[in-house]
């Protein structure tokens, strides 16, 4: 929160609406990395909707699921989707779309490759924007490897031949960054500090 934003008077307003994403990332026993990501949307109040009738306080207008299985190379080798609540009877219709990705590799050009295999009107814009952090919480859950305990983050990737997925991606991972020179200094685009 900035300080404009925290001096700045509340004003009364009334919850309408509710959002909740959770991403669980795991490690199986059979060595695959998987995420199951969760969407839930409700509202605060009863309402009537068509399809649906009648509906108390908090129950879900929708309620999805996905679930993505990748090897060590992030390719996918398991994806599915579970629509609890949905508005519409015909948003069921894509509960399978995902296994359109299988065998796709989670890296450089992603986003292209989802929509080149999913069209936009062949799925769900919930389900497509779950994507999104169910694919984070996949590189987050594996950065530390299999065996991460009393190690660092990313103390295995130090010496890699390639750039990790996330160096080039923000501000804090820019090529010519501090970070990158001290992390990464293979893949560094920071010019030297001169030596006095």
């Amino acid at each position: 929160m900035s300080e404009h934003d925290a001096n700045a008077v509340e004003k009364p307003r009334r919850l309408m609406h509710r959002r909740s994403v959770e991403c669980l990332g795991y490690l199986r026993d059979d060595g695959l990395w998987e995420v199951e990501a969760r969407l839930v949307d409700t509202k605060p109040y009863a309402r009537h909707e068509r399809h649906r009738g009648e509906l108390r306080p908090e129950d879900p207008v929708h309620d999805i699921r996905l679930r993505l299985a990748v090897d060590d190379s992030f390719t996918i080798r398991e994806a599915g989707t579970t629509m609890a609540a949905t508005p519409y009877p015909s948003c069921l219709d894509v509960e399978g779309i995902l296994q359109r990705l299988v065998g796709e590799r989670i890296g450089k050009g992603w986003r292209e490759i989802v929509r080149r295999k999913i069209g936009k009107l062949e799925t769900c814009t919930h389900l497509q924007e779950l994507l999104g952090p169910a694919v984070t919480t996949l590189f987050q859950t594996a950065t530390s490897g299999k065996t991460p305990q009393g190690r660092g983050s990313l103390d295995q990737q130090q010496e890699m031949k390639e750039p990790p997925f996330f160096v080039g991606g923000c501000h804090s991972w820019r090529l010519d960054g501090p970070v990158v020179a001290e992390m990464f200094p293979q893949f560094s685009a920071a010019k030297p500090v001169a030596k006095t």
